[in-house]
């Protein structure tokens, strides 16, 4: 059997690249419109990568159920680890 974490590495490094790109972020405090843009922006980011990184654990955790369930089809279990 194959283990296949195509897409939650695909996701990760999706993550990676987007983090360093907003790592070391200054938004500006200025009370002006386009300050205020960029600090929505800023969190429109932040909120995307939060859904990323959530993304990348349910891609593992399928790819750990569908190990998990072959694993029980072929008779192996807890007690057979």
């Amino acid at each position: 059997m194959r283990i296949d974490l195509d897409k939650a590495v695909e996701t990760a490094e999706e993550l990676l690249a987007e983090l360093k790109k907003l790592n070391g972020a200054e938004p500006d405090d200025a009370p002006t419109r386009v300050a205020r843009h960029q600090r929505s922006e800023i969190t429109r980011q932040l909120l995307y990568l939060g859904h990323l990184g959530e993304r990348v654990s349910v891609e593992i955790m399928g790819a750990y159920h569908e190990y998990k369930g072959q694993e029980i089809r072929r008779g192996g279990g807890p007690a057979a680890d």
